[in-house]
């Protein structure tokens, strides 16, 4: 008898995948306006990405994501 997948929905980056940065965001933007607008390390090496805190619950869209820096891959 074949095993079944087990559906485990989004992950904590995909729930919240649809969130924008905004203007309330100050310190993505004061890292990203840093060295005349070249950015400083942080900004420059690590990806500012919206992460579901209520996860696994939250299934079809983050309605409150936190942020976090995290490092840059190819999906994020």
């Amino acid at each position: 008898m074949p095993e079944e997948e087990e559906d485990t929905g989004p992950t904590i980056f995909e729930a919240a995948a649809d969130e924008e940065i905004t203007e309330t965001h100050w310190e993505y933007h004061c890292r990203k306006n840093r060295n005349e607008g070249k950015g400083d390390a942080v900004y420059n090496n690590l990806a500012y990405v919206p992460v579901c805190n209520c996860m696994p619950v939250c299934r079809a869209g983050c309605r409150n994501p936190s942020w976090m820096w995290t490092k840059k891959t190819a999906g994020r």
